[in-house]
């Protein structure tokens, strides 16, 4: 008698928040061009297994794209982003952060490790 486990794994989707910056007008102008393709596609990068976006505002006068985005590995997050670095030059800065109840949840982790250590 064989038995098979099945393993039904969920990974945690960490949040994240980006600063990007266009390094330059004409890299703007064209990224834009791209971009506005993009979206009329439907966006297809902005939601897949394992990437989830939540929000994306452009300062267009100063060259910066703000996003915040949930991801469950780091391939997740270079298959969403890595093409615009490839192509446009864009810097990104990319920031793990936490959401309400995450920062309570360490909050509550860190009072204990403190008292733990006396």
């Amino acid at each position: 008698m064989v038995f098979r486990l099945k393993l039904h794994l969920k990974f945690f989707m960490a949040y994240y928040h980006v600063h990007g910056l266009i390094p330059d007008g004409i890299s703007q102008s064209e990224g834009y061009k791209m971009f506005e393709q993009y979206i009329a596609s439907g966006a297809p990068m902005d939601n897949f297994d394992g990437f989830e976006l939540v929000s994306r505002f452009h300062a267009p006068e100063t060259g910066e794209v703000f996003v915040t985005f949930k991801a469950d590995n780091h391939l997740a997050i270079s298959q969403h982003f890595g093409v615009w670095r490839a192509k446009f030059g864009l810097d990104w800065n990319i920031t793990a952060v936490l959401n309400d109840d995450e920062v309570i949840q360490r909050n509550k982790q860190v009072a204990e490790a403190v008292v733990a250590m006396g």
